[in-house]
């Protein structure tokens, strides 16, 4: 049987190419994370950010790749797991508002809210294919070959909205070699967890991956019926004081899912990918804490039963419990304790080799997602704001692309990209407390969107050591937004804002201009300039009609790089380093004051075109393994973002949200051959720290999160033949209480909300490797 990795040596090795212009061919090819056995030290990550493979090291990005190895022996379950691991990137789950998803931000740019009418400032990406909202988006890391970060504007080599950097999660493909595995987990909060994969060759030219996994896990936060705790409160009783008034818990984990991989290779020339994937995520809501009343509410408190809307006693700062109920009392209804998404997708990617110089590459995907989730967002036993949030949408995307070997020196890409997406709600929103304004109401609004681009990036070598690229690329979309809110109370249409719409509608030249120069086998220097955009909108939140009519336009940024990249001492020692500098314009924020034509001008929560700003940063990488089996990894990152035109609220003070000024993290590992036939045992400890950030965009007191850092430790015994590994891991170590995601609402009720992070827990694996 020819194997595919035989396969691809074979066809590199036939074509008669050496140095760039082979490697340029081959990248056309599917990556593979490659390890050389004649390398003591790190193992060599292949990458594909450039639309060809090349090694991390040899890549002239600011790009971190974490391998599959890697992203066990540290512990990562989940994309916002690598976030401190990945200098000046923050990605957090959110499960706020506009239900479950990702926020996601890269040097200081990104998107906090998840509402479909707004655009991501970072493009996540999963084998190839562009997820075009971050709504219902965890992304469990399973079965991955690999994840590239890619830190700075990609508008050329990733596209529309990877402004701030782009994510890129590489699945496993299928080798046909009858490998696989089976894992268990049980650990804290009854955690059980199993993942499997089977690895098998169905023909000569036919191959097929196989994998499923699941996980249950019982919430960190608990639900404490504030009535049962304060029986003189006025408020309905539904705990049990014996059960110290706990009716539930918050920050479940509960999914399971599937994907399945066919690669067919009927000639050197030809291979054929399909996968298919689905998910069940029905972990429940997030757990929403009362943090603080530290300022007076938009309207003078009401009170409900006796208790005060601005009860200090509602406060549960600190602690791993909450008071939210889900219930609107004045209405005498209750929404089910509910979270669940569904995702599930298809794709098909041909890699075609025309001539020993011509190749193309064809990416066709589908992909839906379907959630039903309830928030209680004030995380008190009183009606706030209470919501049903469902959506569902669909996308569908098309790319191809042709590399051409002009010479043996120059190398051409050039493609097209087409995305067509749809979301649509189904919410009740209940924001009792602004019920003047008419905030209690269903809505079924609509946001279809449709983008397509064309791209072309040539390579030129004119010296063996020098390497010059250039790369352009061109986009047009348009986005529609259409009201369809109807009265709670009633069930009939809100006249001003029933089949209203808002469109946009934009187009944009984006160029990427880089030089490299390989001062030793070693040692590689390079600087670039490149552009990206974000596109604009309307706002999607009035809270009275007239705001309705607020737009917004893409936002854009021009970004200057220089590092470089050392790999040495047989690969034992690799140094990373890269310095920028941006101009950052018509950046999108959320305001607190509506400019015209609102008639309303507060509250608010329209996006605007705030201003722009300067941002200047360093980043650095080392990896060092000084002696065999003993591993150092470390990262770090400094950002400065400075204002110097701004607009509304935002003064040329402040800083974006989620925009930490530094970041490091540390890791070390000892891999200590036990001898006798006893295998290997590997302790582990990382450390990542993160500076205070502000999580509004009008910075304040109020929305200021403290720095914070965090230890997980583990060890791993893997026997002598590698069938079996057994792993037990501690995540937050030291059991440091902070949040992750905060919210302030300080000028409309008063109050701030957040949701704390993990504590400490622990988690014993087993895995049996065939």
């Amino acid at each position: 049987m020819i194997t595919p990795i035989n396969k691809f040596a074979k066809r590199c090795a036939g074509l008669g190419l050496g140095g760039t212009a082979a490697l340029s061919l081959c990248g056309a090819l599917p990556a593979y994370a490659q390890s050389d056995a004649d390398l003591a030290g790190r193992d060599v990550i292949t990458v594909t950010a450039e639309f060809r493979e090349r090694s991390l090291q040899e890549t002239p990005l600011a790009i971190t790749a974490i391998s599959a190895m890697e992203l066990e022996k540290r512990s990562f379950e989940e994309l916002s797991d690598i976030s401190g691991n990945i200098p000046n990137t923050w990605l957090t789950e959110s499960r706020g508002q506009q239900g479950g998803g990702m926020v996601a931000y890269m040097r200081g740019i990104g998107q906090y809210n998840l509402s479909p009418a707004y655009e991501p400032g970072v493009g996540v990406y999963i084998d190839d294919v562009y997820m075009a909202t971050l709504q219902g988006a965890l992304f469990n890391l399973i079965d991955l070959d690999r994840v590239e970060a890619l830190r700075g504007p990609q508008g050329t080599l990733a596209g529309k909205n990877s402004i701030g950097g782009a994510i890129k999660l590489f699945s496993k493909k299928p080798q046909g070699d009858n490998s696989g595995y089976a894992q268990v987990t049980y650990g804290s909060f009854d955690r059980i967890q199993g993942r499997a994969a089977a690895d098998f060759a169905i023909s000569e030219t036919l191959f097929a991956r196989v994998n499923v996994a699941g996980r249950n896990e019982d919430g960190y936060v608990d639900i404490v019926d504030y009535g049962c705790e304060h029986p003189t409160s006025g408020l309905p009783i539904r705990g049990n004081p014996q059960r110290d008034c706990v009716v539930g818990t918050a920050e479940n984990k509960s999914y399971v899912g599937g994907r399945f991989a066919l690669r067919w290779m009927p000639s050197d020339r030809l291979e054929v990918n399909v996968t298919g994937d689905v998910t069940n995520d029905s972990s429940g809501p997030g757990a929403d804490q009362l943090t603080g009343i530290p300022g007076p509410a938009l309207v003078p408190a009401s009170t409900l039963n006796g208790v005060g809307i601005l009860d200090e006693n509602f406060v549960t700062n600190g602690t791993y419990k909450t008071y939210g109920d889900w219930c609107n009392h004045e209405l005498d209804y209750c929404n089910p304790f509910r979270g669940e998404t569904d995702t599930w997708g298809f794709s098909g990617t041909i890699d075609w080799q025309f001539s020993d110089s011509i190749s193309l590459k064809s990416i066709t995907a589908y992909r839906a997602f379907e959630s039903d989730i309830t928030t209680d967002n004030d995380g008190t036993p009183i009606t706030i704001g209470n919501h049903q949030i469902g959506m569902h949408g669909n996308q569908f995307s098309q790319e191809i692309r042709i590399n051409a070997n002009i010479s043996d020196t120059l190398n051409l890409t050039v493609g097209g990209f087409y995305i067509d997406s749809d979301v649509d709600s189904d919410q009740r929103i209940d924001i009792q407390y602004l019920a003047f304004l008419g905030l209690v109401f269903f809505n079924d609004d609509k946001t279809p969107s449709k983008s397509t681009a064309g791209y072309a990036q040539l390579v030129w070598d004119p010296l063996d050591r020098l390497h010059l690229t250039g790369g352009l690329r061109y986009t047009s979309e348009k986005k529609d937004y259409t009201f369809f809110r109807t009265f709670a109370d009633t069930l009939m249409p809100n006249p001003a804002l029933y089949d209203l719409s808002a469109h946009y509608e934009g187009d944009r030249w984006d160029y990427r201009i880089n030089a490299s120069y390989d001062v030793t086998d070693d040692f590689m220097i390079y600087g670039q300039y490149a552009t990206g955009f974000k596109g604009g909108g309307s706002n999607a939140q009035p809270f009275t009609p007239d705001q309705a009519g607020i737009t917004f336009g893409a936002e854009k940024i021009g970004t200057w790089e220089a590092g470089f990249k050392y790999s040495g001492w047989d690969n034992r020692a690799t140094f990373n380093i890269a310095a920028f500098y941006s101009n950052y314009t018509d950046i999108q924020l959320q305001a607190l004051s509506c400019p015209p034509p609102a008639v309303v001008t507060f509250p608010c929560a329209a996006f605007l075109n705030v201003g722009s700003a300067h941002v200047k940063g360093a980043e650095a990488e080392v990896y060092l393994e000084p002696v065999d089996g003993f591993r150092v990894n470390a990262a770090l990152s400094y950002l400065d973002f400075d204002y110097y035109e701004s607009f509304t609220n935002v003064t040329l003070d402040m800083v974006p949200p989620y925009s930490a000024q530094w970041q490091w993290s540390l890791g070390a590992e000892y891999e200590m051959v036990l001898g006798n036939g006893m295998g290997t045992l590997t302790p582990r400890v990382d450390a990542n720290y993160r500076s205070s950030i502000y999580i509004s965009p009008v910075n304040g007191p109020n929305n200021l999160l403290p720095s914070r850092t965090l230890v997980n430790a583990r060890i791993g015994w893997v026997s002598e033949d590698q069938d079996w590994e057994a792993t037990l891991e501690i995540t937050n170590l030291a059991d440091k209480f902070f949040y992750n995601h905060w919210i302030d609402n300080s000028a409309f009720t008063g109050m701030t909300f957040g949701t704390p992070a993990e504590p400490r827990r622990w988690a014993f694996s087993v895995k049996r490797n065939f």
